[in-house]
């Protein structure tokens, strides 16, 4: 009877042992690891008035998530930026401000600053780039409100959170 009972608590361990053991069925259930090639562009056209008068610095997302900031010279800005891990958040932020010391000599100035940008997932395109987005779209502001007007609108953030599978959707909860 005490070998029955030795061999039947071996059984029953044995069998424990096997079905403790993973499966193959487990791992089906896990996501896979995907390897996106991911990018971020971005391209703003600023009026030349903008230009003339404003200080004008571009703030973005580099690759890793850190934020990078550009003085803009010219009418157009444009920067492509690859993402290095996902999930993502990438986007830009427009910061302007009369310059020191400039002189007002219109009347009348037109503040615009236009953005097109898309996320480009394993090279196509996610079409966001089809509607421009305005930090900025101010024409024909008398010379007398510039100072009140530009504080209040600079700043203005537009950009992206990407899923680790590739999926992109608009956010402006951005912190640069």
């Amino acid at each position: 009877m005490k070998k029955f009972f030795y061999m039947s608590v071996l059984v029953l361990i044995a069998a424990l042992t096997m079905t403790s053991c993973g499966s193959d069925d487990d791992k089906k259930d896990e996501p896979k690891p995907t390897s996106k090639n991911v990018s971020y562009e971005a391209t703003v056209t600023f009026s030349q008035d903008m230009i003339d008068i404003c200080d004008v610095t571009m703030v973005y997302k580099d690759g890793d998530g850190k934020a990078v900031s550009e003085a803009v010279k010219s009418t157009t800005w444009s920067k492509r930026v690859g993402v290095n891990k996902l999930p993502a958040v990438v986007g830009v932020q427009c910061n302007y401000k009369l310059k020191d010391g400039v002189q007002l000599t219109k009347e009348k100035y037109d503040i615009i600053a236009e953005l097109r940008h898309d996320v480009i997932v394993d090279g196509t395109s996610k079409g966001f780039s089809k509607t421009p987005f305005y930090f900025i779209q101010s024409a024909g502001v008398r010379a007398d409100k510039l100072a009140e007007m530009l504080p209040r609108r600079s700043g203005v953030i537009y950009g992206y959170t990407i899923t680790a599978d590739g999926k992109a959707n608009e956010t402006q909860n951005i912190t640069f």
